[in-house]
């Protein structure tokens, strides 16, 4: 068998570590020459006759070259369905989708630009704006009516959520629908950006109702992960879907079927593993680190390095999972190696203001 990834970051190099004890051909399309997955993945050169020559195709983040999806769509290749892309391109159609399935997300509307923008969080008290394409790990957002959001429309408006915590679900369905839920996650996050994480966590029956009907809308095929946030009045909403591995779901490396493992399966048509060891674990992630204190943090967990050429300010070069037999002592852990990794900025990691991210 021959897979394609569309995509070369650490989400495909983590699928390459998967990939490498079974018998197929794992190859990649990254215009980066320098991609992490190309260390251990076949590169590919001409994406279009590496989808002719793939049995199946898959992508390891949202912002792929689209004209290359949809031929691999086309021919019957790609998994999941090119559908759970599409609403990926812009927060509003995702919203819109999200909506016409009946699951709940924050109060919404879409301005014509910034001014209308600001009348809706003077009408809402307060609002988040959203750019509805592009934005990543908190890009491209903005706190109303504190800051200014750009003046050219349109602009994704939400309410503001006053948030008492955010979980995650990370699901695997396979091409014949079996579905399996890893432990729920719960996340904390510094300016929109994961910095740390646990599981297992709490997550309430609902959730897991949203996450099925997200997976059985384009009968969805491979790891699909949902964030969620839940209020200070108990309501549980999505905030965002990722139709692929995910950031959320690293610290299913210390089971023996992880994310990575299952996407893979899944998107070649191979039946989903069910992890049988699962302790308490949280992961770390080292932001903008170029050099990680290996010894000291080797103590304490994992470390994961991702190879990427330089580090920049809040870029992601790799994470440390921690396993323990309690989660109170995985969580323990993790603030000391946040201590070992960011010094003085470890506060600011850990106690945050929740309602600054939506």
């Amino acid at each position: 068998m021959r897979l394609l990834v569309l995509g070369g970051g650490q989400l495909a190099l983590m699928m390459s570590w998967a990939a490498a004890r079974l018998p197929l051909d794992f190859v990649v399309y990254d215009p980066d020459p320098r991609a992490p997955a190309y260390k251990y993945a076949i590169k590919a050169s001409d994406p279009l006759r590496e989808v002719e020559r793939a049995d199946y195709v898959t992508f390891e983040f949202e912002n792929v070259e689209w004209e290359v999806a949809e031929y691999a769509h086309k021919l019957g290749k790609l998994r999941p369905h090119l559908d759970y892309l599409r609403v990926k391109k812009s927060r509003i159609w995702e919203r819109e989708a999200l909506g016409e399935l009946g699951v709940p997300t924050p109060r919404w509307a879409v301005a014509r630009d910034g001014a209308e923008a600001m009348e809706l969080a003077a009408k809402w008290g307060r609002a988040i704006a959203k750019v509805p394409s592009g934005g990543y790990d908190g890009k491209g957002q903005y706190l109303l009516p504190r800051e200014r959001p750009p003046a050219e429309g349109p602009l994704l408006v939400e309410e503001y959520v006053n948030i008492a915590r955010e979980f995650s679900i990370i699901a695997a369905r396979s091409e014949d629908g079996d579905v399996y839920f890893y432990p729920p996650a719960q996340n904390y996050y510094v300016q929109g950006i994961l910095v740390w994480n646990y599981a297992p966590a709490e997550a309430p029956p609902e959730a897991y109702r949203y996450v099925e009907k997200i997976l059985e809308w384009r009968r969805y095929v491979g790891i699909l992960a949902v964030e969620f946030f839940e209020d200070r009045s108990g309501r549980i909403l999505v905030n965002e879907i990722a139709p692929r591995v995910h950031n959320t779901g690293h610290w299913t490396l210390e089971t023996d079927a992880s994310q990575f493992e299952n996407h893979v399966r899944a998107a070649v048509g191979l039946p989903l593993r069910r992890p049988r060891a699962l302790a308490p674990t949280a992961m770390v992630n080292l932001l903008g680190v170029a050099s990680p204190p290996i010894r000291e943090l080797e103590r304490l967990g994992k470390v994961y390095w991702y190879g990427k050429a330089e580090a920049r300010p809040r870029r992601k070069m790799g994470h440390v999972n921690i396993t323990a037999d309690t989660t109170a002592e995985a969580i323990a852990k993790a603030r000391e190696a946040m201590r070992i990794i960011y010094g003085r900025k470890f506060p600011e990691l850990v106690l945050k203001n929740y309602g600054s991210r939506q």
